[in-house]
């Protein structure tokens, strides 16, 4: 069972949308300390972490969450993959399994170190929080996007950005 969901793509995906589209105006700092405050909201609703909890639970939930990224990076190819040789893309190939791997043994890691600072109930349901957190965020893009819109028809002579 995966106690700790893997998130993938999807996430930077929506981090970079959210934080570029939603959000001009408003530096990169801020931008990042608002989608951490929005995480920290979200989690502690749904693992119902008490503050002592809390203070455990992020330093150990973000080095989880660096470290996977960081093996994600390391995936990333030089080239497209029509542009590559067959044994580039066998590499390539070998190097995504290699990663998978790697992620399975960081979550093994993350699970171990959680569960010294976590009751096993509140790890548990770790996956639906970071689910709830992608949910949300997709519908607060969605919101945001609809926004613009409404903006845009009701200014019909700006020129769009």
């Amino acid at each position: 069972m995966n106690i700790i969901k893997k998130q993938g793509w999807l996430p930077l995906l929506l981090m970079g949308v959210f934080l570029t589209s939603s959000q001009a105006q408003v530096d990169p700092e801020q931008r990042e300390a608002r989608l951490a405050a929005f995480r920290a909201e979200v989690f502690t609703r749904v693992l119902n972490l008490t503050p002592e909890e809390a203070q455990q639970f992020w330093p150990v939930y973000n080095e989880y969450t660096d470290r996977r990224e960081q093996i994600q990076q390391d995936l990333k190819a030089n080239k497209q993959l029509d542009q590559m040789s067959d044994a580039e893309v066998e590499e390539q190939i070998r190097r995504h399994f290699d990663m998978k791997q790697r992620e399975l043994e960081l979550e093994k890691d993350a699970y171990q170190k959680l569960r010294k600072v976590l009751p096993i109930r509140k790890v548990a349901k770790l996956p639906a929080a970071e689910r709830e957190f992608r949910e949300s965020l997709v519908k607060k893009l969605q919101e945001a996007r609809e926004r613009r819109q409404e903006r845009q028809q009701i200014r019909p002579g700006r020129n769009r950005r």
